[in-house]
């Protein structure tokens, strides 16, 4: 959602703006004015490192005192406290305390605690006989500044690696297991290294059947004696112990564990206590899991079954439990899902002909190591299954303010198999902008009224999908049908449409979208004088035709982000989509062009035939818990051909807006460098799109967010009437829009508001009754129309 500056903020208002802010800084200018007599603002710490081997990065975690935070370089925090009377701790003066930040007064004892942490850090990388030094100048009054000088030294690195293993089979499965050791020789002893191969080594085991096996059972000895900074490395695994009747330790190998049987509790409530004897306790049997509930599961037990991994004689594994876990979350009908495991307490050697028989798939003589037995337990807790939903927002696009409605009903569980069914009405009304030349229309307003029906199935509908897919991935099946009815001042279309697809993830990054098969049918009426006068005879004028879209298409998102951790991460999403091929190929043998304008048609509409794929990656740069850039490069490209000569409306791309380059409204840049004489509205587009954003994030106070960003790109056709319209590869650099400017989001938990004020810096149109003067800050004076504020709910990208 955008909307010109001029419309919302004058000058005078501006003003005001300008004061305050001039007054916060002479206020709090003397950064040190809260600073003691015979005290010191910690202004900077400095870390030198003699190596790259190590980086600073990450020895900054261990200071025990940091400077306080900055913004740009700007003390922002702490300006703001020191705006604060000292004296008073009410009203206006406790606010600014509150989301202020004390000044951080150099403390020595903190500094050497420091030095203390980095030699330790040090020293479980391997460099034992590293040098850190401090020294603390003071260049102004009043303020201090520390700098960590670090002589690496040469690190104590591996020279060999052997095992040490009292279990014979523990033994044969670690060294089996050798190669995806994260320990190697000539590399320096880390601990971090060490311990995470404790962690892997586990995990190996744990997924082979040892349940209780923990990596505190694994212990290093590491011998120095070798000399020239050599160490002979030894990894031990001993046996557990019991103290026997005599009070002596007798060793025990370590267990390997099979699953004995596994329980279900499809309608578990944790607040409620059954009685086991109980008559309203219902246990049935399905494909070996016992299904235990009180009164009605709610849900059919294949669908359940589907989603477990978890069989009775089955070796235990961790990544089993964790695809069961997977699997049970993809139904999208449970709040909460515990599973957990009880040792079965038997005399295995008397019965081991009986487990044999009733437990085990594989025969016992085939296993030289007795097994454990261990049941499952797994708990589900419901969500609830049917909801309503209505709100009504305040909306904004490119200047057009206006109301949008939605009313919406979701069923969890439709059929009592997990099915997902939602039904969601639309409606919006806009002003628009009045237009003389509208013709007979003359709307002083837009209004789309549209819905929607989906059902989402647990099952992969397709004769080509094999049962261990299904089981491995917990694919779903999308169905969808929607109608959109849309009046505007130019022209009245209504699309209907309907889609099938399938939905998995193969990974806990990866998520794949197949649509096999999606139709539309748009149909355009109403058209409006000026705006057929617009696009009659102009190649624009083909995406404003009644059609039919026949569409395949496929896309992949990758998000590595983990939600736990404020941490770096990558997003990255590609989709690709095709019309119309498979009709082409039918008609070219069997049918036959229309007349008028020489295209394939469907029930007297024409089909549309393209290839459409873009690209779209964010790279999120966490600097700290109050500073983070972000990097996204855009790309797409759509090309009709056959049976089309442009896209569709709804498949061009558009530049500008709030998710755009941000310097200009949605739809009002490009193509290329043509400046388009709009009727009272934006609404340009191409058919490539190229964008690249930079943004960096910074926390205010409370839930309050800034940013800066730095936006380039623009649109171009492949086929136009206008030249400087069309994307040419040795000049289309020279069409690149650039914008910059500063935003503020308000972080409000349910949702993030967000203003962005962008500037325009390079604007590639050329208007043919001015002179080309692209550079607006340098070649023009300041003018509002090169301004834009633009509104959005959440983050841009």
């Amino acid at each position: 959602m955008s909307f010109t500056k001029s419309s919302i903020i004058r000058p005078r208002y501006l003003n005001r703006v300008y004061i305050l802010l001039f007054a916060l800084l002479i206020t709090s200018c003397n950064i040190t004015r809260n600073v003691p007599d015979e005290k010191y603002l910690l202004n900077k710490s400095t870390i030198i490192i003699d190596s790259k081997d190590i980086k600073s990065g990450n020895i900054e975690t261990y200071l025990r005192q940091k400077p306080n935070k900055r913004i740009i370089g700007f003390r922002f925090h702490l300006r703001v406290f020191n705006s604060a009377n000292p004296y008073k701790y009410k009203g206006f003066n406790k606010w600014l305390k509150t989301i202020g930040e004390e000044p951080v007064i150099l403390d020595t004892f903190l500094v050497n605690q420091s030095v203390q942490n980095i030699n330790l850090y040090l020293q479980n990388k391997g460099y034992y006989q590293s040098i850190v030094n401090k020294s603390i100048s003071y260049p102004k009054r009043k303020k201090a500044n520390v700098t960590y000088s670090i002589k690496l030294g040469e690190p104590y690195k591996i020279k060999t690696f052997h095992y040490s293993i009292e279990d014979s089979t523990i033994n044969y499965l670690v060294r089996k297991d050798s190669l995806n050791s994260f320990i190697k020789k000539r590399k320096p002893l880390d601990s971090d290294v060490l311990q995470d191969e404790r962690s892997r080594i586990q995990a190996y085991l744990k997924n082979n059947g040892y349940y209780f096996f923990s990596k505190d059972n694994i212990g290093f000895d590491a011998d120095t004696s070798v000399g020239k900074h050599k160490v002979d490395l030894q990894l031990n695994i001993k046996n557990r112990y019991i103290l026997s009747e005599n009070g002596e330790r007798v060793p025990l190998n370590y267990l390997k564990y099979k699953i004995n049987k596994v329980f279900f509790y499809p309608n578990y409530d944790p607040r409620r206590l059954v009685d086991v004897n109980s008559s309203k306790i219902d246990t049935t049997i399905y494909h070996g899991i016992n299904f235990i509930s009180t009164g009605d599961p709610g849900i059919l037990y294949k669908v359940l079954d589907q989603s477990n991994q978890i069989r009775s004689g089955s070796i235990y594994s961790d990544d089993i439990v964790q695809q069961t876990q997977s699997g049970l979350n993809s139904l999208k009908l449970f709040r909460m899902i515990n599973i957990f495991f009880a040792e079965e307490l038997a005399d295995t050697a008397k019965k081991s002909k009986d487990d044999n028989l009733i437990l085990f798939e594989e025969s016992r003589s085939k296993d030289t190591v007795p097994f454990g037995l261990l049941n499952c337990y797994v708990q589900l807790t419901s969500h609830t299954l049917q909801s309503y939903q209505a709100e009504f927002v305040g909306t904004n696009t490119s200047g057009a303010f206006g109301t949008e409605g939605n009313l919406s009903y979701q069923h969890k569980n439709l059929f009592r198999g997990a099915e997902i069914f939602d039904v969601k009405l639309r409606g919006l009304v806009e002003t628009v902008q009045k237009n003389k030349d509208a013709g007979n229309l003359n709307f002083k307003y837009s209004l789309e009224l549209g819905g929607s029906v989906g059902l989402s199935l647990p099952k992969f509908l397709s004769p080509f999908a094999s049962r261990q897919f299904i089981k491995k991935y917990s694919p779903r099946t999308q169905i969808a049908a929607s109608y959109n009815f849309q009046r505007r001042p130019d022209y009245t279309r209504t699309i209907a449409s309907m889609l099938f697809g399938y939905v998995w993830k193969n990974s806990k990054f990866i998520t794949h979208t197949v649509n096999p098969v999606e139709i539309s049918a748009i149909n355009i009426t109403d058209i409006s004088s000026s705006f057929q006068d617009q696009i009659s005879g102009k190649y624009i004028g083909n995406s404003y035709k009644n059609q039919i879209i026949t569409l395949s298409s496929y896309s992949l998102t990758l998000n590595n982000q983990n939600l736990q951790k404020n941490s770096s991460y990558t997003y990255l999403r590609l989709n690709f989509e095709s019309s119309g091929n498979a009709l082409a190929g039918i008609y070219s043998k069997y049918g036959t062009k229309s007349i008028d304008d020489s295209t394939y048609k469907i029930l007297k509409t024409s089909f549309s035939q393209f290839l459409r794929s873009d690209v779209n990656i964010t790279y999120h740069q966490v600097i700290d818990n109050n500073n983070t850039f972000v990097y996204r490069i855009f790309a797409g490209v759509g090309y009709p051909y056959g049976n089309s000569k442009a896209l569709p409306f709804d498949k061009k791309y558009f530049s500008g807006g709030a998710n755009g380059i941000r310097a200009w409204s949605a739809r009002s840049l490009g193509p290329g460098s043509v400046k388009v004489e709009n009727s009272g509205f934006f609404n340009q587009t191409g058919d490539i799109k190229l964008e690249a954003n930079i943004e960096y994030r910074y926390k205010i106070f409370w839930q309050l967010e800034g940013a800066l960003f730095f936006d380039a790109g623009n649109i171009w056709a492949f086929k136009d009437e206008n030249d400087d319209a069309i994307f040419k590869p040795k000049t289309f650099y020279k069409q690149i829009a650039l914008g910059t400017g500063t935003g503020f989001r308000a972080n409000l938990g349910f949702l993030t508001a967000r203003f962005d004020f962008g500037y325009k810096v390079y604007d590639p149109i050329i208007d043919p009754d001015l002179p080309f003067k692209p550079w607006v800050p340098f070649q023009q004076k300041f003018m509002w129309k090169d301004v834009a504020v633009n509104f959005g709910i959440g983050y841009p990208f």
